[in-house]
């Protein structure tokens, strides 16, 4: 069973490091899985996870960077700082400008990363995506029992990473795509190790084939979808080791339980 961490108003939570967790913020349940390539127990992928300190605004941030060690650890850091100093912000423009700066500037020798970035809005129910090369969310809504991805409404192409990476070009402006989860609506963040996953014959699993694998699994909780999700990757991948780091967050929109004892 995963452990489970229950975020805190003002806390920012996450790293680079192998983890499973179960993460309880105002409105949403976040399931986190990150598996490092290779024998280390960090790796190029970066989560992180935040709530302000009114606990009404939380956000979930997914990056890949190019590269391991030290560069992985800077970028983390750097993020972990200005998620901190965005708290508050629902909108992820601020955060994703400055975050651009600090790469083009060269953190550590980083040379790009891609970024998704989830803002949630705890009292008006509004989440917010925005998208910087990294791969496309995916979307399942529990009321159409529908599965899409989550994009710009201007992609035509989809399961296809949106957007500019971080630190290739500066004073970028990124997209973004504002929804309405109802409860029981997952939202799926991957990193491309997941996506592109190979199997025996060398053939990728591909943004297609992970669609069809979350449509096959079919709705559950957030822990349980996402624990069958990587289960069935690494069934595709048929015993065949992982190339790249692998990241799966799942969240699933709940509503407040309410309280009908008298008063």
């Amino acid at each position: 069973m995963p452990v489970a961490h229950r975020l805190k108003c003002a806390e920012t939570w996450g790293g680079n490091e192998k983890i499973e967790s179960l993460v309880e913020l105002p409105g949403l349940r976040a399931w986190v899985h990150s598996v490092p390539a290779g024998s280390s127990d960090a790796g190029g992928d970066v989560h992180h996870v935040s709530v302000c300190p009114s606990c009404i605004v939380s956000r979930v941030a997914l990056a890949d960077v190019s590269g391991h060690g030290q560069g992985a650890a800077s970028v983390s850091a750097k993020l972990r700082e200005l998620m901190q100093q965005h708290l508050t912000a629902l909108e992820q423009t601020g955060l994703m400008r400055d975050l651009n700066h600090a790469v083009q500037q060269g953190i550590a020798d980083t040379h790009h990363a891609t970024m998704v970035a989830v803002g949630f809005h705890g009292r008006r129910g509004l989440l917010v995506v925005t998208n910087a090369g990294h791969p496309p969310p995916i979307w399942y809504r529990a009321k159409r029992e529908d599965w899409s991805w989550l994009e710009p409404p201007h992609r035509a192409q989809r399961s296809i990473a949106a957007g500019t990476p971080l630190g290739l070009l500066p004073d970028i402006s990124y997209d973004r795509k504002i929804v309405k989860p109802l409860a029981g609506d997952l939202v799926v963040l991957y990193s491309d190790g997941v996506s592109e996953a190979t199997n025996r014959n060398d053939e990728e699993l591909g943004g297609d084939g992970l669609m069809a694998l979350a449509r096959r699994l079919g709705p559950r909780s957030a822990a349980a979808f996402g624990a069958a999700l990587a289960t069935a990757v690494q069934d595709f991948r048929g015993g065949t080791v992982a190339n790249d780091d692998q990241t799966i967050i799942v969240m699933e929109r709940v509503l407040p339980a309410i309280d009908t004892r008298s008063s």
